[in-house]
């Protein structure tokens, strides 16, 4: 076989399973599960979820930790304020031993993030968080179980992980506020938004196996 062809058949084999999946057939079955979804995606965006394959692991999980709490321009911006800091794109564990706490207050982190960045940086150092490859071959329950060892990491940081980093298909956060507000949303009762229980049931029943795009598709909605 032609080099050409095994390094086709090698990227192909590398890719995440949202970037497998056939979106059309995704939301044919979304649409004849749940009405209130085959509702929204007559009008939805064109799913176009990237998944970020270049950044590493512990970069990735800085970025959710940022991110906890906050909306997604908020935090883009004080990522963004983090690596002019280091004047880099990407952010070594060097980089926050040698930053002072002031540093990384001043560009929009909580003390909070600071102190769960820094046991992130720590457990990066001494070799015990898992690398992509290692992670790949772990289960989502495996994943979470490992790195909310990690202080300030809990469920939802993970989560976004395994959604927007590892590309799982079906991953959705009861802890959320865009998708419960998503929820309510295409339900047609927002204001009012249905509890973590009510929309992990609905989940589990409409939206299973394809929970992580049902996500993106919320998200769109608490957008809209």
């Amino acid at each position: 076989m032609e080099l050409n062809n095994l390094y086709i058949i090698k990227s192909m084999k590398l890719k995440t399973q949202i970037e497998r999946a056939d979106i059309a057939q995704v939301k044919e079955c979304l649409s004849k599960k749940d009405k209130y979804m085959a509702k929204f995606l007559k009008i939805a965006p064109e799913f176009n979820l990237k998944i970020n394959s270049l950044t590493s692991v512990y970069q990735s999980l800085i970025e959710s930790i940022i991110s906890q709490q906050l909306s997604g321009k908020a935090a883009s911006t004080i990522f963004m304020r983090l690596c002019n800091l280091f004047n880099s794109k990407q952010i070594r564990p060097l980089d926050i031993i040698r930053s002072e706490d002031d540093e990384l207050r001043s560009v929009g982190i909580s003390r909070p993030k600071i102190a769960a960045i820094r046991d992130l940086t720590e457990f990066e150092i001494n070799g015990k968080l898992p690398d992509l490859t290692k992670l790949h071959k772990m289960s989502d329950n495996e994943i979470i179980t490992s790195l909310t060892q990690i202080k300030g990491i809990g469920r939802w940081t993970v989560e976004m992980l395994l959604i927007f980093k590892l590309g799982r298909i079906d991953v959705i956060s009861g802890k959320d506020l865009g998708l419960r507000k998503g929820f309510a949303v295409i339900k047609g009762i927002y204001p009012t938004l249905p509890s973590d229980k009510e929309m992990l049931e609905h989940a589990e029943k409409y939206w299973k196996p394809y929970r992580s795009i049902a996500s993106w598709y919320l998200w769109r909605a608490c957008e809209g």
